[in-house]
């Protein structure tokens, strides 16, 4: 069956609930009075909705009328890379949209094993499991994974510190979007929601530089609005780790996109200037850009050294030991200082 990716410039937030309930509904055939649904809005860290690094209130407000209309009962959910969905909400003004229409905020903490086509065991909530998901996600680069799409916002459905030990057991950028595909695939949203009204390009997805984009866009398969989202771009998807890995695992479906909507943004620095042949890929991973700490903007609060997969960063001598550090960027992403920066090192291993 054909999917259909449906875009719609919208320039301002106060516009997005009249454009975004037109694209969603198509999809009132998707759900039935009494369905239990986990929303899954970009709730990466604790960020004013004005700074762009997380799901814009007014997006989620619209998605939950429309639910609550349907007569479901949506919860919304997320398990953070830094402090806890409450504590993200009360920041990004989601849990003021979810105390006026009385809808719960779940941290993701409820785990179940399962298995992927690549890999297994891994622990994903069991709320995300056993409810509908809606997943609302943010139009952002990242340092690692070059973009942060619809696909990989379901990564937040892994629990806890789970994730972080991912990052150790994936090893090489491919390995993790193999990983980030997974999970998508066991969670499988009914919906995919983009909000791209406003994000980030540079080295996001926290940390970057705003930007406006100007896009909302909705389908029923993430796999093919990513792909679309990257076309409009004009980005390489071979360069965009879960959009080359979905296109070699044969997921990206045959699709139609309804509206228009092209755009530009700069990717990030870690991103090669040019494609690197095969032979050349060890050397190239070799001589990358690395995290270093800014003593200067560096407050000590110990975000980055207590969420760093490989225990790499010592903050009482603001030191990273590269032996260790896998170059998964975590600490840049969760920096609420934007105190890291990413530098061109050569690496001995």
């Amino acid at each position: 069956m054909t999917s259909r990716v449906s875009f719609r410039r919208c320039d301002t937030y106060e516009d997005a609930h009249d454009v975004l309930n037109d694209l969603l509904l198509p999809f009132e055939k998707y759900f039935s009075k009494g369905d239990e649904v986990l929303v899954k809005p970009n709730m990466l860290s604790p960020r004013k909705p004005e700074e762009a690094v997380t799901t814009h209130p007014k997006i989620l407000e619209a998605v939950l009328k429309f639910l609550l209309d349907l007569g479901t009962t949506p919860v919304v959910g997320d398990s953070p890379a830094s402090g806890t969905a409450m504590s993200v909400a009360k920041k990004a003004g989601i849990h003021e949209v979810c105390e006026r229409l009385n809808v719960p905020i779940l941290n993701l903490n409820d785990p179940v094993e399962t298995n992927g086509e690549v890999y297994k065991k891994i622990k994903i909530s069991e709320t995300a499991i056993t409810r509908k998901v809606v997943n609302i996600a943010k139009l952002k680069t990242h340092s690692q994974m070059v973009m942060t799409l619809g696909v990989k916002n379901t990564f937040g459905c892994v629990v806890g510190m789970e994730k972080a030990g991912w990052h150790l057991r994936a090893g090489t950028n491919e390995r993790f979007a193999d990983l980030l595909i997974d999970v998508h695939l066991i969670v499988s949203p009914v919906i995919t929601i983009m909000d791209g009204i406003e994000g980030m390009e540079g080295n996001g997805p926290a940390n970057g530089v705003k930007k406006h984009f100007g896009l909302l866009a909705v389908s029923d398969n993430a796999f093919a609005l990513d792909y679309a989202i990257v076309e409009a771009l004009n980005v390489d998807p071979e360069i965009v780790y879960t959009v080359k890995r979905s296109i070699d695992r044969g997921l990206i479906p045959e699709f139609v996109v309804d509206g228009e909507w092209k755009g530009e943004i700069k990717l990030p620095s870690t991103v090669p200037v040019v494609p690197v042949p095969k032979p050349l890929q060890s050397l190239a991973r070799r001589f990358v850009r690395v995290p270093k700490i800014n003593v200067n903007r560096c407050v000590r609060c110990r975000i980055c050294e207590n969420t760093c997969p490989a225990g790499a960063i010592d903050i009482d001598r603001t030191r990273i030991d590269y032996s260790k550090c896998i170059r998964c960027y975590v600490c840049h992403e969760v920096c609420p200082e934007d105190a890291i920066l990413l530098v061109r090192k050569f690496l001995m291993r």
